[in-house]
């Protein structure tokens, strides 16, 4: 989950945004059109060549980021994300898919046989028949 969100903010460090409901994409285009010799990245995320940042660092890009990029609070609000499935029901499917996979599968395999055991009945008797 985190790499994703790296990936989406464009940036390896994240401490910054803990917090704040923010558009990563968005964050994330303003970070890919960033360039100079200053910003190094790895995996397309920028990186930290710095020291490591101080709280008081931290707390202000948050402030700044929560000025620039923060979502309206009815936005993020009205979001509803589904709901996993109860993982004991998936795993049920799952079983029951694969049962069925298997007997289709019996199914081709017993077909295949009656098509050789033909073939070399035919090979026996010296008789040949059109190809299904």
């Amino acid at each position: 989950m985190n790499l994703q969100t790296q990936r989406m903010l464009g940036q390896q460090s994240t401490a910054e945004f803990n917090g704040l409901h923010v558009d990563a994409l968005q964050i994330g285009q303003i970070n890919e059109m960033r360039q100079g010799p200053e910003i190094r990245r790895k995996n397309n995320c920028i990186v930290n060549t710095g020291g490591k940042l101080t709280r008081e660092e931290v707390e202000r890009r948050r402030k700044e980021h929560r000025a620039k990029f923060e979502v309206a609070e009815d936005v993020w609000t009205s979001i509803v994300l589904p709901r996993p499935d109860n993982p004991l029901v998936l795993l049920d499917r799952k079983r029951e898919e694969l049962k069925s996979l298997a007997k289709e599968l019996d199914d081709v395999v017993a077909r295949i046989a009656a098509i050789e055991q033909m073939e070399s009945l035919d090979q026996v008797t010296g008789t040949k028949r059109p190809r299904e």
